[in-house]
C-alpha cells in the first residue's frame, strides 16, 4: 500500500507557513516534542526576563535615591535602548513592524508609562513597585486573553488570582512614612496600579499581534525617543549628576529594562501567548527583594515579606502547569 505523506493528508500542512511549524511533520512524534521544545524556550525566557526585571525595579530605586528624576531616568530608558539598537534598527529597516503599530504600542508602554511608574518609587518602596505592579499586569492581560477568547479560566488560575488579590491586600495594609512630604504611599500604589495595567495590555496586544521582538522594541524605543526627548529638554532639561551615576543608570535602564527585558519578554509572549507570558510577572517581586538586599541593603519588614510570598504563591498557582501538562496531546500508535 502506498504510504500518503502528510502534506497530502493535511494540504495546510503543506503551504509556506505550516512548513515552518511542527505541524509539517509527522504527528506522531516530532509534534508533541516540537511543542515541548518551544515551551520550554518560553519558559526559560520567562525567567530570564523576570531576572532582567528585577535588576531593573532595583535600579531604579538606586536612581530614585541617588538624585535621578522620574523623567531622568525615562530619557535613559528608552534614549539607552534606541542608542544601543541604532545599527540593529538599520539593519532590519526592512522587515520593521507597521508604524501604527509601533505608535500603539509605544503609547502603551512609552513614556507616560515610564513616568508613571517611576513617579510611583518617589512615594511608595521597591516592595509596592514589584507586586503591584506585576499583579496587576497578570490581572489585566489574562482577564483580555479571556474576554477575547471566550474560553473560561481554569480552576487553578482562579484559585491563584483569589491568592494574588490577597497578596496585594496585604501589601496595601503596610502604610510607611511617605518619602515626600504631603505625598502619600498610596499615591505611590495608584502609580503601580495604572503602570502595571498599561504594561499588562501591551502583553495582550503583542501576544495578539505576534511582532517580531528585537525588530518592535528597536522600533518602539526609537518612536518614544524622537517624541520624548524634545519634551524633557524643554520642560526638565539635564540635571548636573556626576558621570559615574549616568554611567550606572545607562546600564539599568537602557541596557537592562530598555533592551535586554523587552526583548527577552517579548520573545517569551511569542511563544507562550500573552496571558501565560504575563504570569511570570510572579517571579519579580521574589528577585528584586533578593537582588535590593546586596545592590541597595534594603531589608523588608515582616508585612512586606508576607505580601511579596502571598503574591507570587498565587502567580505561580495561576501558572496552573499540571492543567497545561494535561492539555498537551497523546499521540499513540
Amino acid at each position: 500500500m502506498r504510504r500518503r505523506s502528510w502534506g497530502a493528508i493535511t494540504p495546510v500542512a503543506a503551504s509556506r507557513w505550516a512548513r515552518r511549524s511542527p505541524l509539517a511533520t509527522s504527528p506522531r512524534v516530532t509534534w508533541p516534542v516540537a511543542m515541548t521544545d518551544r515551551t520550554s524556550q518560553g519558559v526559560a525566557l520567562g525567567f530570564l526576563a523576570a531576572l532582567s526585571w528585577g535588576i531593573y525595579n532595583v535600579g531604579a530605586e538606586i536612581g530614585q535615591t541617588t538624585g535621578f528624576r522620574p523623567a531622568d531616568l525615562t530619557l535613559l530608558r528608552y534614549g539607552g535602548a534606541a542608542l544601543l539598537m541604532a545599527p540593529l534598527l538599520f539593519l532590519a529597516r526592512h522587515r520593521l513592524p507597521p508604524l501604527r503599530k509601533v505608535a500603539v504600542l509605544a503609547l502603551l508602554i512609552g513614556p507616560v508609562f515610564a513616568l508613571t511608574f517611576n513617579q510611583g518609587f518617589r512615594y511608595a518602596p521597591l516592595s509596592h513597585a514589584v507586586v503591584i505592579g506585576p499583579g496587576m499586569s497578570m490581572l489585566v492581560a489574562n482577564a483580555l486573553e479571556r474576554w477575547s477568547s471566550g474560553i473560561p479560566l481554569s480552576r487553578m488560575r482562579r484559585i491563584g488570582i483569589a491568592i494574588l488579590i490577597g497578596g496585594l491586600l496585604i501589601i496595601a495594609a503596610d502604610a510607611p512614612a511617605p518619602r515626600n512630604p504631603g505625598g502619600s504611599a498610596l499615591l505611590g500604589d495608584l502609580c503601580f496600579v495604572v503602570s502595571g495595567s498599561l504594561w499588562g495590555i501591551y502583553v495582550f496586544t503583542m501576544g495578539r499581534w505576534k511582532l517580531p521582538p528585537v525588530e518592535t522594541t528597536a522600533s518602539i524605543a526609537t518612536l518614544a525617543t524622537l517624541v520624548y526627548l524634545p519634551v524633557y529638554l524643554w520642560i526638565w532639561g539635564l540635571p548636573e549628576l556626576a558621570p559615574g551615576l549616568w554611567a550606572q543608570q545607562f546600564f539599568y535602564q537602557g541596557v537592562v529594562g530598555g533592551c535586554l527585558a523587552f526583548v527577552i519578554f517579548a520573545a517569551t509572549v511569542l511563544r507562550l501567548g500573552g496571558g501565560r507570558a504575563a504570569l511570570f510577572s510572579a517571579l519579580v517581586p521574589s528577585t528584586a527583594v533578593l537582588l535590593a538586599i546586596p545592590l541597595t541593603g534594603q531589608w523588608p519588614n515582616a508585612i512586606q515579606w508576607a505580601g511579596v510570598a502571598v503574591t507570587t504563591l498565587g502567580l505561580i498557582v495561576s501558572l496552573d502547569l499540571r492543567q497545561r501538562q494535561k492539555a498537551l496531546p497523546e499521540r499513540t500508535g
